[in-house]
This record gives C-alpha cells, structure tokens and sequence, in this order.
C-alpha cells in the first residue's frame, strides 16, 4: 500500500489540507494516499512563541507548508537554506546524519516525513544550547479553538 499511513490515537486531532479533522473514541489508522496532500497532526504542532533555534525555525516552516498557512513557493527557499545552515553545523556528527534524512524526505516530496525526522533533533538542540527543549504538541495551540 503507497502512501502515508497515519496512527492514531482515540480523540486524535489532525489537519488534512488546513481542515481540522479528528479521530473518533478508538485508535485508528489512515492512509492518505495521493500527491500534494498534507497532513499534520496537532501533537507534532510547535507554537511560534517556542520558534527560537535554527532546528525550530526549519520545523516551523515546514510545518507552516502542513498546516496550509504558506504555500510551497512561500517557504521552499528560506526551507533549503535553513538545511544548509543546518548541515554547515552540524557537518561530521551524528546529527549531520538524522539532518540529511530529513532532508532527503523533503526533496523526495514526503513533507510529513521531513517534519517527523525533525523531532529527535529538537531536544538534542535544546540541550546543546542549554534552553528548554521543545515539546511538540504540548502547547496551547491557536488550532485547538476551532475544534
């Protein structure tokens, strides 16, 4: 089966295309398949008040190109060099290396995979720069109003 299958969890809330959807009582599954179809779910949502480093500042681009509010043409640029910067620091490392997977997934068209392979290196940034890492999904979210 191609494309992205998606658990979730009972009560989950998503976003397909900018619609706010969420999943029903119990875990379910979904496959999106088709191209130029995002998904995002809300538990992997940073608020830009946490937008404050380099990897936070790729996450909240990329997710902004998820949620609907920019528009490819809008992000791809400050996206490509975001990643530069990135792979510039952190040339040689381990997280060189989780870096260029994501952006292989960007450049092969998975834009959610991009995002997801983002996540492990948040905590490590935080540490390394001595703040409080980033929790997607834990804060209080402008989307949350309109469920």
């Amino acid at each position: 089966m191609a494309g992205l299958l998606i658990s979730l969890k009972p009560n989950e809330k998503f976003l397909v295309n900018g619609a706010l959807l969420s999943n029903g009582p119990k875990r379910g599954q979904i496959c999106v398949e088709g191209e130029g179809i995002n998904v995002l779910r809300l538990s992997d949502v940073i608020h830009p008040s946490e937008v404050r480093t380099p990897v936070t500042r790729l996450y909240s681009a990329i997710q902004t190109l998820l949620s609907g509010d920019a528009s490819s043409d809008d992000v791809s640029d400050a996206i490509e060099a975001q990643y530069r910067t990135l792979s510039a620091v952190f040339d040689g490392t381990k997280l060189d290396e989780m870096l260029f997977k994501s952006y292989k997934a960007w450049v092969d068209g998975r834009i959610y995979s991009s995002l997801c392979r983002l996540k492990p290196l948040l905590p490590i940034e935080a540490e390394l720069l001595g703040l409080d890492a980033v929790e997607p999904g834990t804060s209080a979210m402008p989307l949350a109003a309109a469920s």
